[in-house]
């Protein structure tokens, strides 16, 4: 199994925005940008709601306070299809991040960090400093944490997603083969 620990984030984690203090913030900065002229505090919030979601605002705070540089919606093309990079990047660590509950939303993430690791490897994603590690970060919708194992890591195994663990599994083996690290970060989303 790849790397499977927990991430503990800086002391900066536990001074972390709730997203609605983030869109109270961002509002302050932002209602008097000419995209919102005619519009009331509701249209406003509502809009920047849309463009701040859940995972954007988790990547911004992670640059914000823990100083990872934020690819996220930095696409490229690919053949004919539109790729994300990569959301966060940092220590020769690209990061695919995605919050979710269902294993269909979470298995996209290990798709994106697949996508991503054959460009890089390709040369198509100059714009990626170098990397060593190739990081999945699963921030799981749940109140109860998955349960770590004696040396530390946590136990994927209580995951029921059987799917998501198999696309990690598989993910974990091209990985390796490419000649890079594996590591799979949790956190949880409780609010």
């Amino acid at each position: 199994m790849p790397t499977l620990k927990p991430f503990l984030l800086p002391d900066s984690h536990k001074k972390l925005l709730h997203p609605e203090e983030f869109i109270s913030l961002k509002y302050q900065k932002e209602k008097d940008d000419i995209e919102y002229h005619g519009k009331n505090k509701q249209q406003i919030e509502s809009a920047l709601k849309r463009k701040y979601y859940a995972e954007r605002c988790f990547n911004l705070m992670r640059e914000m306070k823990d100083g990872f540089k934020n690819f996220d919606r930095d696409e490229k093309r690919a053949g004919t299809a539109t790729i994300e990079i990569t959301d966060l990047y940092k220590d020769e660590t690209m990061f695919a991040v995605k919050i979710g509950k269902t294993s269909a939303k979470l298995c996209y993430v290990v798709d994106q960090s697949l996508t991503s690791l054959r460009m890089y490897r390709h040369g198509t994603l100059k714009d990626l400093p170098e990397i060593k590690t190739v990081a999945v970060w699963l921030i799981l919708e749940r109140k109860k944490h998955l349960g770590q194992l004696p040396d530390g890591k946590i136990n994927i195994d209580e995951l029921d997603m059987l799917m998501l663990k198999n696309r990690l599994d598989q993910w974990k083996k091209e990985v390796r083969l490419a000649g890079f690290v594996p590591c799979i970060h949790v956190n949880y989303k409780t609010f």
